[in-house]
């Protein structure tokens, strides 16, 4: 009889007990997870500023190179259409810009490029839908 209760009491201490592996395998999941929290902050406070500055960052990349355009014939050799090549100036709007930017980014390009106002004029208004 006594034996039998020595059974049941190491019985218990054996499902109460939590094994040495499992004790193990949690602490490299919590070291695991610290690691990655600590990564987490360094990132955002000591790092963040940089990251800020990168996506704050504009991008003006001028390329200067021809448009390469093509002369156009008829079938007896005689020149249809003698393209000659333009430059064009292209503006992306980036996402948190307002009109008033816009505006203000547009103004100052028309005082670079030179287009008469007859040109301008001439511009249906799907096409200056289209451009704005």
């Amino acid at each position: 009889m006594r034996q039998k209760k020595e059974q049941k009491k190491q019985s218990k201490k054996k499902k109460t007990h939590i094994p040495f592996r499992l004790n193990v395998l949690f602490f490299i999941v919590f070291l695991l997870f610290s690691a990655i929290i600590i990564q987490l902050g360094k990132v955002q406070i000591i790092d963040g500023e940089t990251y800020r500055n990168e996506v704050n960052k504009k991008e003006d990349v001028t390329v200067s190179t021809p448009v390469p355009r093509g002369k156009m014939f008829d079938r007896q050799g005689q020149v249809i259409v003698n393209n000659k090549p333009l430059r064009t100036v292209t503006y992306t709007k980036m996402k948190g810009v307002d009109s008033k930017e816009v505006l203000q980014v547009a103004r100052q390009l028309a005082q670079l490029i030179e287009m008469s106002q007859e040109d301008i004029d001439k511009l249906t208004e799907t096409d200056k839908k289209d451009f704005w």
